[in-house]
C-alpha cells in the first residue's frame, strides 16, 4: 500500500508532478487499496490538499489497467475537477 488508512480516510503524500494528464488532470489510486471501510481519500502535495469522498471517486472516476514491472496494475483514475482543493498557506 502506498498510502495510510486512518479512521476510514486514505491519506497519501504525493508530488504534484505525479498528477496524470488523462481526464484533464487526474489523481489515481490502486483499486486494491480502495478497500471496504474507506470513506474519504486525501492526497497531500506541496501545493495543498486534495480531498474527495470515496463514493464520489468511485462514481466519477474510471478504471484503467497499466503494465508495470510487477505485472498488471488496476487503478481508479479520478479527474481533478471532482476533488476539493485546499491551497497550502504560505508561512
Amino acid at each position: 500500500m502506498h498510502g495510510k488508512i486512518i479512521n476510514g480516510v486514505y491519506i497519501k503524500y504525493e508530488d504534484e508532478k505525479q498528477k496524470m494528464r488523462m481526464g484533464g488532470g487526474s489523481w489515481s489510486i490502486k483499486l486494491d487499496e480502495l478497500v471496504g471501510s474507506i470513506k474519504e481519500i486525501i492526497y497531500v502535495t506541496q501545493m495543498g490538499r486534495y480531498k474527495i469522498r470515496a463514493d464520489i471517486a468511485i462514481a466519477r472516476g474510471f478504471e484503467r489497467s497499466f503494465n508495470t514491472k510487477n505485472g498488471l496494475e488496476n487503478k481508479l483514475i479520478i479527474p481533478i475537477k471532482y476533488w476539493e482543493f485546499e491551497k497550502k498557506e504560505k508561512v
